[in-house]
């Protein structure tokens, strides 16, 4: 599964800024900037082609990031300085702690399971200051709807559906670049609030579930929810 999902992202790098390029970034941006306040040196899992990086290096912070596509780091690097890695989330290992760990638009979604989800966190964990902050923003839609979108006079249609016995939502997605034509295919898993809970409760962390990048407490049907997690 690993191996498709690279394979898909690898194909969908060069035109994942395409169907970004009017995404209102400055909101997750003013988020991240809110908790982690003067946290200076930042890790971002998952950092696809590095715009978040990108806006927080302007602004002073030391970055890194990992991505599992080596297509995704390579156009993360032509708009970061600092590092940045082919990597896993459930595994990777970087010689640094940091002040902040940021994972932003759904990556821990690509995640199929609980249990992998306590493994990606651990081992971010000990990649984390005491007291540094990590932000974990997640996808919580349970809809069937399709999605369609045209930027620049390319299209996109997103078919979704989800399953409430797997606590998976399937994406099939189908993009129109130009002349050419790509179809794939991605699954989501979508997390119960109160099993995180469980699992956030095992270790020695504060943590709030908030939602819309707000101060705003975060509830079953909230379509977004970020986890903001401290460690003491």
């Amino acid at each position: 599964m690993i191996e498709e999902l690279y394979n898909d992202y690898y194909k969908y790098a060069d035109f994942y800024d395409i169907f970004n390029k009017y995404r209102n970034y400055n909101i997750e941006t003013r988020f991240i900037l809110n908790m982690l306040k003067n946290k200076k040196r930042v890790l971002d899992l998952g950092c696809g082609t590095g715009t978040h990086l990108n806006i927080l290096e302007n602004l002073g912070y030391i970055v890194e990031g990992i991505d599992l596509s080596e297509k995704m780091v390579m156009l993360a690097k032509e708009k970061v300085n600092g590092p940045i890695h082919v990597a896993n989330i459930l595994d990777y290992k970087i010689d640094e702690k940091y002040d902040g760990i940021i994972s932003m638009r759904s990556v821990f979604n690509h995640l199929k399971s609980y249990e992998e989800f306590e493994k990606a966190l651990t081992n971010s964990l000990d990649h984390l200051n005491i007291n540094g902050i990590m932000i974990i923003d997640l996808d919580n839609r349970r809809s069937d709807d399709d999605v369609y979108d045209k930027v620049d006079g390319n299209k996109r249609h997103l078919e979704c559906f989800y399953s409430d016995k797997y606590n998976m939502q399937i994406r099939t997605s189908f993009f129109n670049i130009g002349l050419k034509e790509f179809i794939f295919e991605h699954e989501y898993f979508i997390y119960e609030k109160e099993k995180l809970e469980e699992i956030l409760d095992k270790y020695n962390l504060t943590y709030v579930m908030l939602t819309n990048y707000l101060k705003q407490h975060a509830n079953n049907f909230s379509e977004r929810i970020q986890i903001v997690i401290k460690k003491k």
